[in-house]
Formats: structure tokens, C-alpha cells, sequence
């Protein structure tokens, strides 16, 4: 109890503190924290009053003044359990996850038994990118409570992030035994074998991802039918994009395959990429989100294809290249070009931004590129919006191409389509450009960050979905430099073979 702290301090601190509980009581939470403010300036070297006050105050959604109180309850009686389990809590909700971990050690150090602490623990070093640590907090979490799905399905992760996918996916599939309504245990399960090359299996597994609270890109047309994978033979069948741009480049190739069955194909994409897949094959009608859908017999997310598909690894549609360069696009680019560059240049285009902060590249690590005798490079990102566009450093000796920014979205790619066609190499982050690259079937050289997207699988350096794109994996975590070194070296080698007129 927390009376049973008291040590007679005086009548004024305990009315206060007294008052205090009665309004958490009666749910009145002002009317408590005022109470809990005044029973801690009464007192300010009681703990207790700072820590009961940080409880309320983080109710309330008062995330600073709890911060105060829970940091002074913290100062006060740094190894109380369940004050240090309160202050780590709180500043993982603030996003300070890196200092939620010494008092998470703390707490497990002092009471390994305690509750949710070293499920926490493991949590918070995820969250620093720590997951082998993370790995050992979840162990001890898990034999607190074999039985824990959340904490199964959380060590699935850790594995998962220091690239042991069979392992990831024993811990997602008992996160699945525990909760096997989870669409999140069993989208998770999905990706672990996605990334293991295991399709046949994971495609069905990923398919849950639909049913996941926070999924977005659902469609609302409760009168058309998702296709179950049967004959289509004289029906109309729409498929909408999912997820990002890269996603739909990659994944149009499907079209074919339903073409090939005898559907009449309707493709919904992203606005910024209409102009650029007008043409690709298997699409009989291309529409843009926003634009009006016609009626269609039944309809598919774009990623749920290869499930319905029934693809694996050695199935996986070709037909590259089936993205071209609009040809008056690409000659006006191959004028600029020409203007902007060197005879004789090795030209590479390069793309450094992507959606995601894990797979951007530092713009700085291409210097080892910009260095390379014979070489030009070529910048390939985009703008954000018209006026959002940063010129690379000129020390870099990177070309940025006039004419880019301000341009419409769509108009945008299919010049991107056009610059790309005059490269003879593309380096790029795990975005769009490496696939519009990958799929007009121009050679990419695609660095990828430690954790690999699941598309990637494990297979060292080339990928059944381009033929002309060679990855480039970190070999050890956030080792950019690394992965540049590599292709430098390949470049190097290039540039020398066709100085010697070797192919």
C-alpha cells in the first residue's frame, strides 16, 4: 500500500496525498494531479509523491510534467522496479528509446522476474538496432511466460533482423500457434518465408496482411469479388496497386500472366506512374487512383498475385524488359546528356533517397564513385515537389541534369525512363528507379541495406526478377561504405575492360 510509505511528515503533506487518492478513486484525474502537485512541493524528497503524481500525469496524456515527476521518482529511488519500468515506459513512448534501455537493464538486473521488463528490454534494443541483445530479452521474457504470443512473435523479428529467416519463422509460427487470429503473427510468418525463398507457403501467410488494422489500401467494392485464383477465362478482372512505387513496377509483370489466361485486364495504379506504364504488356486498360474504375467481373491486390499465381522461386514471371523509354523523351535526354558529360564518359546514373530512412544511402558514400577515373555520374532522385530539389554537393562531381524539378509527377518517371536509357549503369538505394531500371532491363547495380527487403531473398548477388541487376548486400550492419567499396570495384573493372575492348 502506498499509506503504509508515510512517516509522519506533517498533516499538511498527508491531506494532500490523501486527497490525491481519493480523486484516482472517483476518476477525477485534475482534481488528483493538482493534489499529488501540492503532497510533492510539501515534500519534494518523498519519491513516492513524484512517482504517483508521473502515473496520473501520464493518463492524462500531460507527457512533460510526467517526464518531471517520473525523472525526479527516478532520482529518488533509482531502484525501485516498478519506478523504473514507469520512466523507461514513458520515454519509449517519447521516442527516447535509446535511453530506455539503462533502466530496463536495471530493472531486469534487480527483478528478473518482474512483469512485461524484459519483453520491453527487448523491444527497446530492437529499437536502437540491437537485435542479437534484443534476442536474449526476449528469451528470458519467453521463460517467464512460454505462452506469450506477442513476445514469440517479437524474437521472430530479432532473427529475422540478423538475416536467420528459418529461425524467425519457428518463433512467428508459434506466435501463430498462440494467436491464431493475428493476421500481424502470420503476415510476419509470411515474410520469414518470402525471404527463405519458401513461396508456396509464404505467399499464403502474407495474404493476412489485408486484414491488418493498419492496412491502407484495401478496396471498398463490396459487390465485386476477390479473385480466388479460378479460371478467368472471358472475365474482366481488376487489379489495384499496393504499398509503394517500386512495389508496382516490379509487380505489373503479372498482367501477362492473367492476359495469358484469357482475362480482360483492368490495372489501377499510382497517379506518378500512369504515363511511364502506359504500354506495358497484359494491360488492357490502365487507370490512375482517383480516376473512375470500370465494372469488372472480380478484382486483386497487386501483391496478393503471386499467391494466386501459384509462383515459386522458379516460377516467377520473366518478360524483361517490359518498361521502355519514350523515345522523343530519350532522344532530347540523349542531346543533354552528350552537353552535360564527357566523350568516352562511363556514365551511371545514381539514386540515393529512398521512401524509407533503412534503405537510403547517405549521399556522401558515392564519393568513392565520383572519384573513379573515367567515370560521370548522373543524379537519378527526384524531386520532392517543384522547388523541394537540393543540388548534390559540386565537390561530388555529380551532374544534375536541368530541366527536372517542377515537372509533373507522371512526366517525371518517364523522363527518369529516358535519362536511364542513356546510362550504362545504374546504381541505386532499393526504390523505384533500381526497378524501372531493372525492368526496361538496363544494368543496375542495387545496394541493399543489412536487412534486405523479402523479394531479395538470400540469393548472394543476383535476383530472379531482373536479370540485368546484381545486388549489393551489406555484409555487416549500417556498413554503407562497404557495399560503395564493392561496387566501386566493379566499376573500376568495367570501365577498364571496355577501355581494353573486352565485353
Amino acid at each position: 500500500m502506498i499509506e503504509a510509505t508515510f512517516d509522519g511528515a506533517g498533516e499538511a503533506f498527508d491531506r494532500c496525498f490523501g486527497a490525491g487518492l481519493r480523486h484516482v478513486d472517483a476518476e477525477s484525474l485534475e482534481a488528483a494531479a493538482c493534489s499529488f502537485r501540492t503532497a510533492a512541493a510539501i515534500r519534494p524528497a518523498h519519491p513516492v509523491a513524484w512517482f504517483v503524481l508521473g502515473l496520473v500525469l501520464r493518463v492524462l496524456r500531460r507527457g512533460d510534467g510526467a517526464a518531471v515527476a517520473l525523472r525526479a521518482a527516478h532520482r529518488l529511488r533509482p531502484d525501485d522496479a516498478d519506478t523504473l519500468f514507469q520512466w523507461a515506459s514513458l520515454l519509449v513512448e517519447h521516442r527516447r528509446t535509446g535511453e530506455a534501455v539503462a533502466p530496463l537493464l536495471r530493472l531486469v538486473a534487480l527483478r528478473p522476474g518482474y512483469p512485461d521488463a524484459a519483453f520491453s528490454l527487448g523491444n527497446a534494443l530492437m529499437a536502437v538496432d540491437e537485435p542479437e541483445r534484443a534476442e536474449a530479452a526476449y528469451r528470458l521474457a519467453l521463460l517467464l511466460e512460454p505462452g506469450a504470443a506477442a513476445a514469440n512473435n517479437n524474437r521472430g523479428a530479432a532473427f529475422l533482423s540478423q538475416g536467420r529467416p528459418e529461425e524467425a519463422a519457428v518463433s512467428y509460427r508459434r506466435a501463430v500457434r498462440l494467436e491464431p487470429g493475428s493476421a500481424e503473427h502470420h503476415k510476419n510468418l509470411g515474410v520469414s518465408l518470402l525471404t527463405a525463398g519458401n513461396f508456396a507457403e509464404g505467399t499464403a501467410e502474407y495474404e493476412w496482411r489485408t486484414r491488418q488494422a493498419v492496412w491502407q489500401w484495401n478496396r471498398d467494392r463490396p459487390d465485386t469479388p476477390l479473385w480466388d485464383g479460378g479460371p478467368l477465362n472471358g472475365k474482366t478482372i481488376l487489379v489495384h496497386f499496393e504499398q509503394g512505387l517500386g512495389d508496382t513496377v516490379q509487380f505489373i509483370r503479372y498482367m501477362t500472366v492473367l492476359k495469358a489466361m484469357g482475362a480482360r485486364t483492368i490495372f489501377e495504379c499510382q497517379p506518378p506512374l500512369k504515363r511511364l506504364l502506359t504500354g506495358v504488356p497484359g494491360v488492357d486498360a490502365l487507370v490512375a487512383r482517383g480516376e473512375p474504375l470500370p465494372e469488372a467481373d472480380c478484382l486483386l491486390p497487386l501483391m496478393s498475385l503471386p499467391h494466386r499465381c501459384r509462383t515459386t522461386v522458379a516460377t516467377i514471371p520473366g518478360g524483361v524488359p517490359y518498361l521502355r523509354a519514350d523515345p522523343e523523351r530519350a532522344a532530347f535526354w540523349r542531346r543533354r546528356i552528350a552537353e552535360a558529360g564527357r566523350p568516352g564518359d562511363f556514365r551511371v546514373g545514381i539514386q540515393w533517397r529512398a521512401a524509407g530512412d533503412d534503405r537510403s544511402i547517405p549521399l556522401e558514400r558515392f564519393a568513392r564513385l565520383s572519384h573513379l577515373s573515367g567515370v560521370r555520374l548522373y543524379s537519378l532522385q527526384k524531386a520532392d515537389g517543384p522547388g523541394q530539389w537540393k543540388r548534390p554537393d559540386d565537390r561530388l562531381g555529380i551532374v544534375s541534369l536541368p530541366d527536372r524539378d517542377g515537372k509533373g509527377e507522371d512526366e517525371g518517371f518517364v523522363d527518369t525512363a529516358a535519362i536511364i536509357e542513356s546510362m550504362d549503369l545504374i546504381v541505386a538505394c532499393d526504390s523505384v528507379v533500381g526497378h524501372i531500371a531493372g525492368a526496361m532491363g538496363r544494368p543496375v547495380f542495387l545496394a541493399l541495406p543489412w536487412l534486405g527487403d523479402w523479394r531479395w531473398m538470400r540469393h548472394p548477388d543476383r535476383t530472379p526478377w531482373y536479370p540485368q541487376t546484381r545486388l549489393f548486400r551489406m555484409t555487416r550492419r549500417n556498413d554503407w561504405d562497404g557495399v560503395m567499396a564493392r561496387i566501386a570495384a566493379e566499376i573500376d573493372a568495367a570501365v577498364a575492360r571496355r577501355a581494353a575492348g573486352v565485353s
